[in-house]
């Protein structure tokens, strides 16, 4: 853990973006937990964009954003989100509905069912800076293939570690003989990373998989916070991260899913720990559920609350892309300000698997999912419901 000043990373943050006449507001997401949202009281006036779920955005040149597995970053000083896509390259998508087991079974390792693009070593990281999830800048290729070892890159995770001032980027590589995940680094949001360790092994033997990195900061009596970050993977296994946030403490904590189930995101609101998951699925086409747990810790214990991504109006077919009502598979949920006051929208981010609306339906254009998620009093949420487009406030 590292000890931050919390008007340090506020209130000079703010006077910084004040400057440069970004929105201060979007500081209110910087380390993700809640606590800047007071931390200079500072409002501005918001507007509504609207999100559309059946379209690809276009990026500042024109063209559809490269897509895939995701991460979203919130900087630290440019008040821009920074969003990661695990760039699989341009093979057309594979629909395994057809099957015998259905949507979610083949996983691309089976003729005829095999995917070029899918296990295959020329994986890369690309990133979008946007202020508003309506303008979209390329900036690039953060991680390149020659920044890492030769393997099969999965599921990219960005933090800012304002201890090192470096940017952390966890990932699969899935080469032979790896143990655990690498962990690459950069000096700027856009990279490009350095991959630091090949392989981090965890302290626990459970499956290596899709996982999350989550930052969580707590505050002290004498006014300072204490940031810790946290790695969430399939199995489920919640490990500390040191402070550094390239290896694990050994302190860990388990849950366990209704179903197996993969794809977690972590996240806070209020004084409640969130993690979703959902049913596997191997970028099948039709997505899946949403599971969700409450904890008072970020190491639990955890309480398992109910599934809001299932389709409630008709029993689960195997064979239908219509099971679950976003027809997609989580990446992120991030907070965004809306600049009225203290409103935080906790957006829910998927992926569309197998959805690309361009010629040869390449994978790397396949549609996002875009949700505000609806939280009750006690902290619970409700159903998530399919909308063509959706709605969300931002800074004005």
């Amino acid at each position: 853990m590292m000890m931050i000043n919390r008007h340090h990373l506020a209130c000079v943050y703010r006077d910084f973006m004040m400057a440069a006449g970004l929105a201060a507001a979007v500081v209110a997401t910087v380390l993700v937990s809640g606590l800047l949202d007071k931390a200079c009281g500072t409002t501005v006036e918001s507007r509504t964009i609207t999100l559309d779920n059946t379209k690809l955005p276009l990026d500042t040149s024109g063209n559809p954003l490269l897509t895939g597995e995701a991460d979203i970053l919130v900087h630290p000083s440019d008040g821009h989100f920074y969003v990661y896509f695990n760039n699989w390259g341009g093979c057309p998508g594979v629909d395994c509905c057809g099957t015998q087991s259905g949507c979610a079974s083949c996983c691309f390792t089976s003729h005829p069912f095999t995917d070029p693009c899918v296990y295959t070593a020329n994986h890369s990281v690309v990133v979008y800076r946007t202020p508003d999830f309506a303008s979209w800048e390329y900036r690039g290729v953060a991680l390149n293939v020659s920044a890492r070892k030769a393997g099969v890159e999965f599921r990219p995770h960005v933090v800012y570690n304002p201890s090192t001032k470096l940017f952390v980027m966890w990932y699969e590589d899935r080469w032979s003989g790896q143990r655990g995940f690498a962990v690459a680094t950069s000096a700027t949001a856009d990279g490009p990373f350095t991959t630091l360790h090949d392989t981090v092994p965890m302290t626990t033997h459970d499956k290596i998989g899709d996982f999350d990195i989550f930052v969580d900061v707590s505050e002290a009596a004498d006014g300072t916070t204490k940031a810790t970050a946290y790695h969430v993977r399939t199995g489920f296994v919640v490990e500390e991260l040191d402070e550094t946030f390239t290896k694990p403490t050994g302190r860990v904590a388990h849950f366990s899913t209704p179903k197996p189930a993969e794809g977690p995101v972590f996240f806070k609101r209020g004084g409640h720990y969130y993690i979703f998951a959902g049913t596997g699925c191997c970028a099948c086409r039709g997505g899946s559920s949403i599971y969700v747990f409450t904890a008072p810790s970020p190491l639990g214990p955890f309480t398992y609350r109910g599934d809001i991504g299932s389709n409630q109006t008709s029993g689960f077919d195997p064979h239908s892309p219509w099971n679950y009502v976003t027809r997609a598979q989580a990446s992120k949920v991030v907070p965004v300000p809306s600049g009225t006051g203290s409103d935080t929208t906790y957006l829910w981010m998927g992926n569309q698997w197998v959805t690309s609306q361009y010629p040869g339906r390449p994978r790397n254009h396949d549609l996002l999912y875009w949700w505000p998620l609806e939280f009750e009093a006690d902290g619970n949420l409700t159903q998530v419901r399919y909308q063509a487009q959706v709605q969300l406030k931002v800074p004005a």
